[in-house]
């Protein structure tokens, strides 16, 4: 194979650039023994959405390709490229004058053609996508002196390819049978496609377009108004520009360039005019036929040029001389060219960011005109926070660790439970609990599990649904102590009916039951960064345009529902928060009374129950001193090349259970300040329809920074039992538990403190089908480790030992039979209970 070629592609994380990049990476630009390196360029708050784009690359196994660099870096996208494909520019808004947008793409395009001419080799190639195209693609080539005009070209080649394919549908022949077709002029609704020297192919002879199509009055008028105007159809009929076949077209031409066009025909491309024979005046990049050879153009002579393409040619370059007039008077102008020289990305970035911030404004404001009454004053509040995140967003810069200010927590800022603990508790427990508030997470669904509506409302022991048990066990300490510890429940807009409804079973249990809800925040189109909902409704396509964004919006929810105020006029001071399907996660007396116990002015405002790290939690966040603070660092917030590091259990010892204990009127304090910092999360996802977007979510445990005395507990393991599969679900059902005042405690009997590690297969995934598949839970005291693939089933009675492994093939079936005894055992192929 020969030598590898560097590739750049900018605006890689947009809808063109997410088309394009397969095809140039399985050989279809370059060739199919050409292997590539490919540079990845975008804006910073674009790079979280790049790196999901270098993952499905990386999974498509690509045998050409060598390596792939995402950056936000000029002078890493730039360095010693062989090819680069502009795609990025600052696209025009609804409203911008076309001075505006020239004058901001001359700032982006003086800073990339000077990191054309600084870093890449001198024989690149330099194709500009991005709008206005021809113009941007002048001003790169003038500000890289040292590279060859001859080298820059912009894309008209999708024109091209739409002009073939009007023809060849007029005709009812296959676009191949099309050849000649020739853009002239500017990639606007000026341009003039040209037929006059087109050949169509038909029934095996071939024919001038005008003897072909047989109406000269369309080829005149709606074929070329049609080409001129398809980009603003697609956009209508799609609502987004054009992508794949844009990405298509840019593949047609650089394949035209590496290869040359086939011998007869031409092709057009965007290019600079000096010494041209068509009259065209110098110095613009303008769109000619071209022929191609050993990856250089030179422009078809010779061509007649009646009157009406006269015309239209001139009509084109008017457009594009004016262009380029006011785009160099931007370039020449001393000022601009300063702030460009010393700026550079940056400067590119600030307008895009100042733009993207406008534009989402803009249609917030127009999905809040949807509705009216309270419905219209809760989503001006849930846009005021999903506005302040959005702008977090765009202002990020880098990473938000730098690995090498991280360092080991303080040893007296985790405490272990056993020293807490040792402390003993006061006379009046009953004075902590009545400070005390039980927040529970419930705004997940339980649809991972095969059921419908909220998840905190699947039974998981004995009939008790993860409701029934939190409600139980505060109730019972209420009971005990004589005391008024409420529950609040933060639903989403998913949980919050079903939820509401179930509610009136408990009205005589001596718990006081408050909720709120999460925020309800827009998602975003992956490349326009613009919403995807077209209204407030929650029905049809427009309900998948909405999100509940993260346990971390808990701060903000519980402020603006006045909960936080009502409660803090109560005389509470503490939340304990944790997720609903925790069931490790009880009131635990002794960390309560640590709080309260505080010397004056030296109060912990925040307790972050941790626990040991096994092989099971290598991606759980974990605890950091950084900067002076104590921090939570999550997996998504490591660099590449420390994730190894991060995952081992030997130097991040501890991970997070969600398990926390925080400060109401500390809570309101930084509320107030707006002082409340959690690093952003950018969760990618894929709509059912294949709509690419993405959500901005935060954690409710990185705000541990913000709070004052911050503390971290070392807990034991039994604190933290979450449910989120049905593998989870058996252990909890299992007689490795008791149940008591709604409290899992593990079996005296069992001999070692851990659970057994229990993985059931895709059988077993929705709990109904799980449920069909035991007669019993099987005794599992004495079990280590349990793995079932394949169509399983187990009787009443059976006792599974030590590590047991049962794998059905596909197509068999295996019966466990009622009373087995499984000790160390592998069971595999085909046992029906009629064999036994």
């Amino acid at each position: 194979m020969s030598e590898p070629i560097r590739v750049l592609v900018t605006g890689a994380a947009g809808q063109i650039a997410y088309s394009l990049l397969l095809s140039i990476t399985k050989g279809d630009v370059f060739g199919k023994d050409q292997p590539i390196i490919l540079l990845l360029l975008d804006i910073t708050p674009m790079l979280p959405v790049l790196e999901g784009v270098v993952m499905e690359l990386q999974d498509c196994a690509l045998p050409l390709l060598r390596d792939i660099v995402a950056t936000s870096k000029e002078e890493v996208a730039f360095k010693d490229l062989d090819v680069a494909i502009l795609v990025g520019s600052m696209p025009r808004k609804e409203g911008m004058e076309r001075k505006d947008l020239l004058k901001a793409n001359v700032a982006i395009f003086k800073s990339q053609g000077a990191a054309l001419d600084k870093y890449a080799k001198k024989t690149v190639k330099v194709l500009v996508v991005g709008n206005p195209a021809n113009t941007n693609c002048l001003i790169a080539a003038k500000s890289a002196p040292s590279i060859p005009k001859e080298n820059f070209s912009c894309l008209t080649r999708l024109d091209h390819n739409r002009a073939r394919s009007q023809v060849a549908i007029r005709c009812g022949v296959p676009a191949t049978q099309v050849k000649n077709v020739i853009i002239w002029g500017n990639h606007s609704s000026t341009q003039y496609p040209d037929v006059h020297h087109c050949k169509v192919n038909m029934s095996g002879s071939e024919l001038a377009c005008f003897d072909a199509v047989k109406d000269d009055a369309w080829l005149k008028g709606d074929f070329i108004a049609t080409v001129q105007q398809r980009g603003a159809a697609v956009i209508k009929a799609r609502k987004l520009s054009s992508a794949m076949s844009a990405a298509k077209a840019i593949c047609d031409h650089m394949r035209d360039i590496w290869f040359g066009t086939p011998e007869g025909e031409f092709t057009s491309l965007g290019i600079y005019s000096t010494g041209n024979s068509y009259a065209v005046p110098e110095d613009l990049i303008y769109s000619f036929p071209v022929q191609i050879k050993d990856k250089t153009w030179k422009i078809v002579e010779g061509l007649p040029i009646n009157d009406f393409s006269r015309s239209k040619m001139d009509a084109t370059a008017a457009e594009l001389m004016e262009e380029r007039d006011t785009a160099v008077a931007f370039l020449g102008t001393h000022s601009l060219s300063e702030r460009v020289a010393h700026k550079g990305m940056a400067q590119f970035q600030e307008m895009m960011r100042q733009q993207l911030e406008s534009s989402m404004d803009t249609e917030l404001e127009k999905l809040v005109d949807t509705v009216s009454g309270t419905d219209r004053d809760v989503c001006k509040k849930d846009f005021k926070g999903f506005k302040n995140l959005f702008h977090r967003f765009l202002q990020v810069k880098g990473p938000s660790v730098e690995w090498i200010k991280i360092k080991r927590p303080p040893e007296d800022s985790i405490q272990p439970y056993d020293k807490i603990a040792a402390r003993g508790l006061p006379d009046s427990v009953a004075d902590s609990l009545n400070k005390l508030v039980v927040v529970k997470l419930n705004g997940g669904l339980g649809t991972s599990m095969g059921c419908k509506g909220p998840k905190s409302l699947i039974s998981v022991r004995n009939e008790n649904t993860f409701l029934d048990l939190t409600v139980q066990q505060i109730e019972h300490l209420n009971k005990t102590y004589n005391t008024d510890v409420p529950l609040v429940l933060m639903n989403s807009f998913n949980t919050d009916e079903d939820t509401t409804k179930i509610l009136q079973k408990y009205t005589h249990h001596r718990v006081k039951i408050h909720t709120f809800n999460q925020s309800r925040y827009p998602r975003m189109h992956k490349e326009s960064l613009l919403p995807v909902a077209a209204n407030l409704s929650m029905t049809g396509q427009n309900a998948d345009g909405w999100y509940p964004p993260g346990h971390g919006d808990i701060y903000a929810s519980f402020y603006n529902s006045g909960l936080l105020d009502q409660l803090i006029a109560q005389g509470k001071e503490y939340i304990f928060v944790s997720n609903i399907d925790n069931l490790g996660a009880t009131v635990d007396l002794h960390i309560l009374h640590h709080l309260v116990s505080q010397p004056n002015g030296k109060g912990c405002e925040f307790v972050m129950e941790v626990t040991d790290k096994t092989r099971a939690d290598v991606k759980g966040g974990t605890l950091i001193q950084y900067e002076g603070k104590l921090r939570l660092l999550e997996i998504a917030q490591v660099p590449k090349a420390h994730v190894d590091e991060f995952k081992s259990v030997s130097k991040f010892k501890i991970f997070n259970t969600n398990n926390l204990w925080i400060s109401l009127p500390a809570i309101k304090r930084l509320q107030e300040q707006n002082a409340m910092d959690m690093e952003i999360i950018v969760n990618p996802k894929t709509l059912d329809g294949g709509l690419n977007v993405i959500q901005l979510e935060t954690a409710v445990g990185a705000a541990i920074k913000c709070f004052d005395n911050a503390l971290g507990i070392n807990v034991p393991r039994s604190r933290f039992l979450p449910v989120k599969t049905t593998s989870d679900l058996l252990l909890v059902m299992s007689n490795l538990y008791s149940l008591e005042a709604g409290c899992l405690t593990m079996s005296p009997k069992r001999e070692f403190p851990t659970t057994p590690h229990v993985k059931l297969g895709s059988s077993f995934t929705k709990v109904q089908e799980y449920l069909t598949r035991f007669e019993s839970i099987p005794d599992m005291l004495e079990l280590d480790h349990l793995t079932v693939s394949g169509d399983v089933t187990f009787g009443k009675n059976v006792s599974l030992k030590g590590t047991v492994i049962i794998i059905a093939n596909h197509g068999d079936r295996i019966d466990i039979p009622a009373g087995s005894m499984l000790e160390n055992k592998i069971v595999s192929g085909n046992l029906r209970i009629l064999d036994h």
